[in-house]
């Protein structure tokens, strides 16, 4: 195994977290996970790096009364790669809206779990993401 030409560099930064309880919720019935992303890419001016921003939002609804909760997280990263990869624009790509949202996604995923149990709900472990689609 080698190491990757793409890499993280140091670690992520949660840039955003907001967590509200629905008082009002109704646990009766089933409830559909209900999850958003966007992701932004801003590239430095030295074409060999970029910081990659993960925005996650959860039960983004208007009727708050029938969602547990809402969630509405950011997460960023900086990202690096090789003068090789510099060359290869459509692997960069694919890097960049592919790879370093799931990398940072692995970041949210445990603490996304963290917040519903310390918010005295059931342990929220959100599905793995297709970044591709």
């Amino acid at each position: 195994m080698k190491e990757s030409k793409f890499q993280l560099i140091g670690k992520p930064r949660v840039t955003k977290s907001l967590f509200e309880i629905s008082e009002k919720f109704d646990s009766d019935g089933e409830l559909t996970l209900e999850i958003e992303n966007n992701v932004k890419i801003i590239q430095a001016e030295n074409d060999i790096e970029a910081m990659v921003i993960l925005t996650l939002e959860i039960f983004k609804t208007n009727d708050f009364e029938k969602v547990p909760f809402k969630m509405d997280m950011t997460i960023e990263g900086h990202f690096g790669w090789s003068e090789e990869l510099k060359d290869n624009k459509t692997q960069l790509e694919v890097m960049l809206k592919e790879n370093a949202p799931a990398i940072l996604y692995s970041y949210l995923r445990p603490l996304i779990t963290l917040l519903t149990v310390e918010g005295n709900l059931p342990p929220l472990v959100i599905p793995l993401m297709n970044f591709r689609d």
